[in-house]
Protein backbone atom coordinates (compact mmCIF):
# COMPACT_ATOMS: atom_id res chain seq x y z
CA UNK A 1 0.00 0.00 0.00
CA UNK A 2 2.55 2.37 0.72
CA UNK A 3 4.62 1.64 -2.82
CA UNK A 4 0.90 3.09 -3.87
CA UNK A 5 0.80 6.33 -2.27
CA UNK A 6 4.38 6.86 -3.05
CA UNK A 7 3.48 6.48 -6.93
CA UNK A 8 0.61 8.68 -6.12
CA UNK A 9 2.89 11.41 -4.47
CA UNK A 10 4.91 11.14 -7.89
CA UNK A 11 2.45 10.97 -10.58
CA UNK A 12 0.92 14.05 -8.61
CA UNK A 13 4.36 15.73 -8.78
CA UNK A 14 4.52 15.20 -12.43
CA UNK A 15 1.05 16.11 -12.75
CA UNK A 16 1.91 19.97 -11.38
CA UNK A 17 5.16 19.95 -13.27
CA UNK A 18 3.17 19.27 -16.53
CA UNK A 19 0.10 21.87 -16.05
CA UNK A 20 2.95 24.63 -14.90
CA UNK A 21 4.44 24.30 -18.17
CA UNK A 22 1.20 23.92 -20.40
CA UNK A 23 -0.69 26.68 -18.79
CA UNK A 24 1.54 29.59 -19.25
CA UNK A 25 2.06 28.95 -22.64
CA UNK A 26 -1.64 28.82 -23.44
CA UNK A 27 -2.42 31.58 -21.05
CA UNK A 28 -0.07 33.59 -23.19
CA UNK A 29 -1.35 32.36 -26.48
CA UNK A 30 -5.15 33.54 -25.22
CA UNK A 31 -3.50 36.82 -24.24
CA UNK A 32 -2.41 37.90 -27.61
CA UNK A 33 -4.63 40.40 -28.60
CA UNK A 34 -4.19 42.93 -32.19
CA UNK A 35 -2.67 45.39 -29.54
CA UNK A 36 0.87 43.30 -29.11
CA UNK A 37 1.29 42.85 -32.61
CA UNK A 38 4.10 44.89 -34.73
CA UNK A 39 2.54 46.06 -37.94
CA UNK A 40 5.42 46.58 -41.18
CA UNK A 41 4.41 48.05 -44.26
CA UNK A 42 6.41 49.37 -47.19
CA UNK A 43 6.10 52.17 -50.01
CA UNK A 44 3.61 49.93 -52.28
CA UNK A 45 1.22 52.35 -53.66
CA UNK A 46 -1.95 52.84 -54.02
CA UNK A 47 -2.08 49.71 -51.67
CA UNK A 48 0.28 51.28 -48.77
CA UNK A 49 2.35 54.29 -48.99
CA UNK A 50 3.56 57.12 -46.65
CA UNK A 51 3.25 60.79 -48.37
CA UNK A 52 3.80 64.18 -47.54
CA UNK A 53 4.18 62.40 -43.46
CA UNK A 54 1.00 60.63 -43.57
CA UNK A 55 0.51 56.90 -44.03
CA UNK A 56 -2.56 55.99 -46.60
CA UNK A 57 -3.56 53.37 -49.06
CA UNK A 58 -6.01 50.49 -49.76
CA UNK A 59 -4.67 48.16 -46.96
CA UNK A 60 -4.14 50.99 -44.42
CA UNK A 61 -7.73 52.59 -44.74
CA UNK A 62 -8.85 48.53 -44.00
CA UNK A 63 -6.66 47.57 -41.84
CA UNK A 64 -8.32 50.63 -39.36
CA UNK A 65 -11.48 49.52 -40.22
CA UNK A 66 -10.60 45.76 -39.41
CA UNK A 67 -9.23 47.54 -35.92
CA UNK A 68 -12.63 48.90 -35.26
CA UNK A 69 -14.44 45.99 -36.35
CA UNK A 70 -12.56 43.96 -33.62
CA UNK A 71 -12.99 46.41 -30.58
CA UNK A 72 -9.04 47.21 -30.71
CA UNK A 73 -7.97 50.81 -30.04
CA UNK A 74 -5.26 51.21 -32.60
CA UNK A 75 -4.66 53.73 -35.85
CA UNK A 76 -2.24 53.68 -38.23
CA UNK A 77 0.13 55.70 -36.08
CA UNK A 78 1.28 52.01 -35.19
CA UNK A 79 2.41 51.00 -38.39
CA UNK A 80 6.16 51.30 -39.25
CA UNK A 81 7.37 51.95 -42.92
CA UNK A 82 10.34 49.78 -43.46
CA UNK A 83 12.02 48.60 -47.03
CA UNK A 84 10.70 45.43 -48.05
CA UNK A 85 13.23 42.99 -47.70
CA UNK A 86 13.67 44.65 -44.31
CA UNK A 87 9.98 44.06 -43.14
CA UNK A 88 9.89 40.69 -45.05
CA UNK A 89 12.80 38.79 -43.06
CA UNK A 90 11.64 40.49 -39.48
CA UNK A 91 7.99 39.42 -39.83
CA UNK A 92 9.55 36.00 -40.61
CA UNK A 93 11.75 35.93 -37.72
CA UNK A 94 9.74 37.93 -35.08
CA UNK A 95 7.00 36.40 -33.30
CA UNK A 96 3.62 38.80 -33.02
CA UNK A 97 4.32 40.58 -36.39
CA UNK A 98 2.42 41.06 -39.02
CA UNK A 99 3.44 42.42 -43.03
CA UNK A 100 1.24 43.45 -45.83
CA UNK A 101 0.57 43.58 -48.50
CA UNK A 102 2.20 40.51 -49.41
CA UNK A 103 1.45 38.35 -52.55
CA UNK A 104 0.14 34.86 -51.33
CA UNK A 105 1.72 32.02 -53.60
CA UNK A 106 2.75 28.97 -53.17
CA UNK A 107 6.49 29.56 -52.57
CA UNK A 108 4.94 31.40 -49.68
CA UNK A 109 2.27 29.55 -48.37
CA UNK A 110 3.81 27.70 -45.28
CA UNK A 111 6.13 30.68 -44.17
CA UNK A 112 3.16 32.77 -42.80
CA UNK A 113 -0.79 32.67 -41.75
CA UNK A 114 -3.17 34.89 -44.16
CA UNK A 115 -5.99 36.94 -43.51
CA UNK A 116 -7.49 38.77 -46.49
CA UNK A 117 -7.38 39.14 -49.56
CA UNK A 118 -7.18 42.70 -49.32
CA UNK A 119 -6.32 43.61 -52.75
CA UNK A 120 -6.01 41.98 -56.18
CA UNK A 121 -3.50 42.94 -59.30
CA UNK A 122 -1.49 41.68 -62.18
CA UNK A 123 1.88 41.26 -62.47
CA UNK A 124 3.49 42.38 -65.07
CA UNK A 125 6.53 43.62 -67.68
CA UNK A 126 6.49 46.95 -68.12
CA UNK A 127 8.68 48.72 -71.40
CA UNK A 128 8.91 51.88 -73.03
CA UNK A 129 6.82 52.03 -75.98
CA UNK A 130 9.60 52.81 -78.50
CA UNK A 131 11.51 50.21 -77.52
CA UNK A 132 8.92 48.22 -79.66
CA UNK A 133 9.05 45.06 -77.69
CA UNK A 134 6.69 42.11 -77.82
CA UNK A 135 7.18 39.05 -76.18
CA UNK A 136 5.40 36.22 -77.74
CA UNK A 137 8.20 33.49 -76.05
CA UNK A 138 8.83 33.11 -72.30
CA UNK A 139 12.50 32.43 -74.23
CA UNK A 140 12.79 36.07 -75.43
CA UNK A 141 12.59 37.45 -71.64
CA UNK A 142 16.28 35.77 -71.37
CA UNK A 143 17.42 38.64 -74.00
CA UNK A 144 16.32 41.24 -71.97
CA UNK A 145 17.50 43.53 -69.32
CA UNK A 146 14.98 43.23 -66.35
CA UNK A 147 14.83 45.13 -63.32
CA UNK A 148 12.95 43.86 -60.03
CA UNK A 149 12.50 44.52 -56.36
CA UNK A 150 14.41 42.44 -53.96
CA UNK A 151 12.19 39.91 -52.29
CA UNK A 152 9.38 40.93 -54.55
CA UNK A 153 6.91 38.09 -56.01
CA UNK A 154 8.51 39.27 -59.47
CA UNK A 155 11.79 37.54 -58.29
CA UNK A 156 9.83 34.20 -58.40
CA UNK A 157 8.17 34.84 -61.07
CA UNK A 158 11.08 35.51 -63.60
CA UNK A 159 12.75 32.38 -61.84
CA UNK A 160 10.12 30.18 -62.80
CA UNK A 161 10.50 31.82 -66.62
CA UNK A 162 14.08 30.25 -66.57
CA UNK A 163 15.83 33.86 -65.86
CA UNK A 164 18.34 33.17 -63.43
CA UNK A 165 18.82 36.39 -60.60
CA UNK A 166 22.59 37.36 -61.36
CA UNK A 167 20.95 38.25 -64.82
CA UNK A 168 18.22 40.38 -62.92
CA UNK A 169 18.81 43.99 -62.14
CA UNK A 170 17.90 43.81 -58.50
CA UNK A 171 17.71 46.94 -56.21
CA UNK A 172 16.21 46.78 -52.16
CA UNK A 173 13.68 49.67 -53.54
CA UNK A 174 11.43 50.83 -56.84
CA UNK A 175 12.70 53.75 -57.13
CA UNK A 176 15.85 53.15 -58.76
CA UNK A 177 14.55 50.85 -60.95
CA UNK A 178 11.81 53.41 -62.11
CA UNK A 179 14.84 56.04 -62.75
CA UNK A 180 16.82 53.04 -64.93
CA UNK A 181 13.56 52.07 -66.65
CA UNK A 182 13.16 56.22 -67.62
CA UNK A 183 16.85 56.58 -68.82
CA UNK A 184 16.85 53.45 -70.82
CA UNK A 185 19.29 51.73 -69.20
CA UNK A 186 17.25 48.62 -68.18
CA UNK A 187 15.01 47.09 -70.77
CA UNK A 188 11.88 46.53 -68.88
CA UNK A 189 10.48 46.24 -65.16
CA UNK A 190 8.73 43.26 -63.12
CA UNK A 191 6.33 44.89 -60.79
CA UNK A 192 2.26 44.69 -59.75
CA UNK A 193 0.50 47.10 -62.24
CA UNK A 194 -1.25 49.26 -60.27
CA UNK A 195 1.84 50.40 -58.06
CA UNK A 196 3.98 50.56 -61.64
CA UNK A 197 1.56 52.74 -62.94
CA UNK A 198 1.19 55.35 -59.61
CA UNK A 199 5.50 55.34 -59.20
CA UNK A 200 5.56 56.14 -62.67
CA UNK A 201 3.22 59.09 -62.71
CA UNK A 202 4.49 59.96 -59.28
CA UNK A 203 7.92 60.05 -61.04
CA UNK A 204 6.60 62.80 -63.96
CA UNK A 205 6.51 60.35 -66.45
CA UNK A 206 3.38 59.55 -68.70
CA UNK A 207 1.89 56.12 -68.31
CA UNK A 208 0.91 56.48 -72.14
CA UNK A 209 4.19 56.31 -72.90
CA UNK A 210 4.92 52.54 -71.63
CA UNK A 211 3.59 49.27 -72.38
CA UNK A 212 2.72 46.06 -71.09
CA UNK A 213 5.09 43.61 -72.99
CA UNK A 214 4.28 40.00 -70.69
CA UNK A 215 1.46 39.40 -68.33
CA UNK A 216 2.92 36.79 -65.53
CA UNK A 217 -0.72 36.76 -63.54
CA UNK A 218 -2.43 37.95 -61.03
CA UNK A 219 -2.06 38.15 -57.53
CA UNK A 220 -3.94 38.55 -54.21
CA UNK A 221 -2.22 40.79 -51.71
CA UNK A 222 -2.87 39.57 -48.18
CA UNK A 223 -1.94 40.59 -44.07
CA UNK A 224 0.85 37.95 -43.73
CA UNK A 225 1.35 37.17 -39.81
CA UNK A 226 4.42 35.36 -38.08
CA UNK A 227 3.68 31.87 -37.65
CA UNK A 228 3.40 32.36 -33.78
CA UNK A 229 0.85 34.63 -34.16
CA UNK A 230 -2.55 32.73 -32.33
CA UNK A 231 -4.89 31.25 -35.09
CA UNK A 232 -7.75 32.39 -33.40
CA UNK A 233 -6.26 36.18 -33.24
CA UNK A 234 -5.42 35.41 -37.52
CA UNK A 235 -9.16 34.10 -37.77
CA UNK A 236 -10.77 37.45 -35.93
CA UNK A 237 -8.35 39.28 -38.69
CA UNK A 238 -10.29 37.25 -41.05
CA UNK A 239 -13.87 37.45 -40.40
CA UNK A 240 -13.43 41.10 -39.93
CA UNK A 241 -12.29 41.58 -43.67
CA UNK A 242 -15.12 39.79 -44.35
CA UNK A 243 -17.82 41.69 -43.04
CA UNK A 244 -15.98 44.98 -44.64
CA UNK A 245 -15.70 43.50 -47.96
CA UNK A 246 -19.45 42.24 -47.49
CA UNK A 247 -21.62 44.44 -45.74
CA UNK A 248 -23.60 47.03 -47.95
CA UNK A 249 -23.98 50.05 -46.92
CA UNK A 250 -27.36 52.00 -47.38
CA UNK A 251 -25.90 53.72 -50.82
CA UNK A 252 -25.25 49.88 -51.75
CA UNK A 253 -21.83 49.53 -52.01
CA UNK A 254 -19.13 48.00 -49.24
CA UNK A 255 -16.99 50.00 -47.10
CA UNK A 256 -14.36 47.88 -48.93
CA UNK A 257 -15.61 49.25 -52.09
CA UNK A 258 -15.32 53.09 -51.19
CA UNK A 259 -11.93 52.26 -50.04
CA UNK A 260 -11.17 50.96 -53.64
CA UNK A 261 -12.16 54.08 -55.66
CA UNK A 262 -10.68 56.39 -53.02
CA UNK A 263 -7.51 55.07 -54.25
CA UNK A 264 -7.65 53.97 -57.97
CA UNK A 265 -9.84 56.00 -59.77
CA UNK A 266 -7.11 58.38 -60.93
CA UNK A 267 -4.65 55.98 -62.33
CA UNK A 268 -4.33 55.87 -66.24
CA UNK A 269 -4.43 52.04 -67.35
CA UNK A 270 -1.41 51.15 -69.97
Amino acid sequence: MRGFAILGVILSFVFVIVLTAVFPCMASDQAVSAKDLTYITEQFPPFNFKEDDNLQGISVDLLEMVWQRMGEDLDRSVIEVLPWTEGYNRTLEEDNTVLFTVGRVPEREQLFKWAGPIGSSWYVMLTKMEKNISITDPEELKKLKIGAVEDDLAIQLLLDKGIKKDDMVIETTSEPIVEMLKDGSIDAWVYNDLTAIWQLQKSGENSSDYTVAYVFGSSDGYLAFNKGVPDSLVQSFQEAIDYIKTKEERDGASDYEKILIKYTPGINQL
